[in-house]
């Protein structure tokens, strides 16, 4: 049997993970010159499409980011899946506990009174 732990990556690996490099002439990254949308506002520097954006009333456009803004983008989204994750974990809410001993009791009592003759039948409820 695979542990989750064996297959999922922990936070370290997520926080850990690869960025792209610094724009470089012929780096592999479809690095182009352009206008920077997010945090640093910058105009006319190398930036790299992430994915399509939609705005209210349904614009969409291509999002770019600068190396920079990857990098805090990155630590964005790595500190708000640690922040979603604490809150499942965090004890917020107490167990109940289910005297099943109790519930079969009751139930017995009550089908005693509304069929007698359950119990004379076999019909009756699982210890």
């Amino acid at each position: 049997m695979t542990l989750a732990a064996e297959v999922l990556p922990t936070l370290a690996d997520i926080g850990a993970g690869r960025l792209p490099e610094p724009p470089e002439a012929n780096d592999g990254n479809p690095w182009a010159a352009g206008d920077y949308w997010l945090y640093c506002g910058r105009t006319s520097v190398r930036v790299l499409w992430l994915g399509p954006v939609t705005a209210a009333g349904g614009i969409t456009a291509g999002l770019l980011a600068c190396a920079d803004c990857i990098s805090t983008l990155h630590g964005k989204a790595v500190a708000a899946m640690a922040k979603r994750d604490s809150r499942r974990t965090e004890p917020t809410h107490r167990a109940w506990h289910v005297d099943m001993a109790a519930v079969r009791a009751r139930f017995a009592r009550r089908d005693r009174v509304t069929n007698p003759d359950a119990h004379q039948n076999g019909i009756h409820l699982a210890a």
